[in-house]
């Protein structure tokens, strides 16, 4: 017996089949279809156009108050919405960290002009950003940044360098810690700013990684204004504001509440494992089909289960962060468990692919265009990015566990 739940669901879930047939790009998913190089302007602009087709349907910014953009939809219909993108393998989401780390941090200590101003653009896929944060001489130590801020009027004037900024190309604004007391001690002398990245005196350019992308680029301030109202937090208390962004950024952040569905680059999450068992069941070694073979299936099958305890780890703390609550220790749970578990799932569709794992974009034999290998080598920053599997184990072990230095 169909139950009265069960049909709405269906419903429901033809209605965003429906929508989603109407709304791709035309020839989306037919042999065709070129889609634009990764991190490219044409990626960035397939992406901003398709967010903001989402959030107009009402597809995306769910859980945000109102007032500020959000929308409303029961877990069931955000499931499907979700489900059905990463079934026709929709676009990617706009590359930014507005999702992840801005909307949070703002809700939790930001201005109320500034929540109106910017976390709608955001939701909607408008406008970019990223976040300054590492430098050469403090990566993994924030506290020792020396990028400084000097109170000109109503106006800080910035100096200094940032470095494996993600999001950096296409960003229009971004978040920076910068040193605005050189005489206070450490943690009680940093401040908090949004800055444009149009302003006169910032400058940008790439760093390339062993993946052959840019994803990461260098920032540079000279004399860069920053008006005062842009602060966020009090003055000199950056260093815990920072902790938020810090936060939301290794649990899942916004992107708990379906900002939209990535590409085959994702592999991470419920859309992952759907696409690794197509590929298991689709590829053969030594003769015979990968799916067919039982210690595959398994680890396959162990995958889904973890990908599933973590995402609805990340979508409890990230319910949280919408209602402007902070995010405490246990977030370093969830960013340890996500990155190592990218780099086993990566491993394993190496294992899948066999000697194909060799080939990668450019080559006329690569699976995918390469994507595969792509996010295999991706995956190696991933337990560096956000603190390293390092960082997050002590602060597991010190600040949950209690046990000694």
């Amino acid at each position: 017996m169909v139950s009265e739940e069960s049909e709405k669901a269906e419903a429901f879930r033809h209605e965003v089949r429906d929508w989603l047939e109407a709304n791709l790009p035309k020839g989306w998913g037919t042999p065709e279809w070129v889609p634009p190089e990764p991190f490219s302007a044409e990626q960035q602009e397939l992406a901003k156009a398709w967010n903001k087709k989402l959030y107009d349907a009402g597809y995306t910014g769910f859980g945000y108050p109102k007032e500020y953009g959000g929308s409303e939809r029961p877990a069931w219909e955000r499931r499907i919405i979700l489900e059905e993108q990463i079934r026709y393998g929709s676009p990617g989401m706009v590359l930014s960290l507005g999702m992840l780390t801005v909307v949070p941090t703002i809700l939790g200590w930001g201005q109320e002009w500034q929540k109106k101003r910017f976390i709608p653009k955001i939701l909607s896929g408008e406008e970019s950003w990223c976040q300054g944060f590492s430098e050469p001489d403090a990566g993994s130590d924030l506290a020792n940044v020396r990028t400084t801020g000097v109170r000109d009027g109503d106006d800080w004037v910035v100096n200094g360098q940032k470095v494996w900024t993600s999001m950096w190309q296409f960003a229009d604004f971004g978040l920076l810690v910068v040193r605005t007391d050189p005489e206070a001690p450490r943690h009680h002398n940093l401040s908090y700013f949004i800055f444009d990245c149009s302003s006169p005196g910032f400058s940008r350019r790439p760093l390339r990684q062993m993946s052959g992308e840019a994803e990461f680029g260098e920032m540079f301030f000279d004399n860069m204004r920053i008006p005062h109202k842009n602060l966020i937090g009090e003055l000199n208390n950056g260093w815990y504001v920072a902790m938020t962004t810090l936060g939301a950024e290794r649990s899942g952040g916004g992107l708990a509440a379906g900002a939209g569905a990535g590409g085959i680059g994702g592999m991470v999450g419920l859309g992952g494992i759907d696409i690794i068992v197509e590929l298991a069941k689709n590829t053969k070694r030594r003769g015979k089909v990968v799916w067919e073979d039982p210690v595959f299936r398994h680890r396959i099958a162990q995958f889904a289960i973890e990908s599933e305890a973590m995402m609805c780890s990340f979508a409890r703390m990230g319910a949280r962060m919408r209602k402007g609550i902070r995010p405490g220790n246990e977030v370093s749970i969830g960013k340890l468990f996500s990155s190592e578990l990218a780099q086993r799932q990566a491993d394993l569709v190496m294992e899948i692919i066999g000697a194909y794992s060799q080939m990668v974009r450019g080559s006329k034999l690569a699976l995918d265009n390469g994507m595969w290998v792509y996010r295999m080598l991706r995956s190696r920053g991933d337990t560096l990015q956000m603190g390293t599997s390092e960082i997050q184990r002590n602060i597991i072990s010190e600040r949950i566990l209690g046990l000694p230095r």
